[in-house]
């Protein structure tokens, strides 16, 4: 009894929704539209994925074959930068730290304060 209930749900299901769905005109016009916009978001994604790859590659070549004074100057003023702060501090704990570092996102993401 339930395989037969199964295959009239199915039969249902096919006669109903697939078939009025491939003749209708609306939703063939979505379909075309929508697989137009996938296509275009890959072709995109793929080209700025390889125009990245190509500035990465070019700024390799470009410290690979570069004079070493100027890489050791490069590399020392960003170690003095970065070890001026002194080391990281732990973010507070419990609802009261997750308030405060709430609220400073909050801050930053509107402009308010610093």
């Amino acid at each position: 009894m339930n395989q037969f209930i199964q295959r009239v749900a199915n039969y249902v299901a096919n006669e109903i929704f697939i078939k009025g769905l491939a003749n209708s005109k609306t939703f063939q016009k979505f379909a075309v539209r929508t697989d137009h916009h996938l296509r275009g978001f890959k072709e995109g994604g793929v080209e700025h994925l390889n125009s990245k790859l190509d500035e990465l590659h070019k700024a390799a070549t470009e410290a690979a074959f570069s004079t070493n004074s100027a890489a050791t100057k490069s590399t020392s003023t960003s170690r003095t930068a970065y070890h001026a702060s002194g080391p990281p501090v732990p973010p507070k704990g419990g609802l009261k730290g997750f308030l405060e570092a709430f609220g400073k996102e909050v801050k930053k993401d509107l402009g308010v304060g610093k």
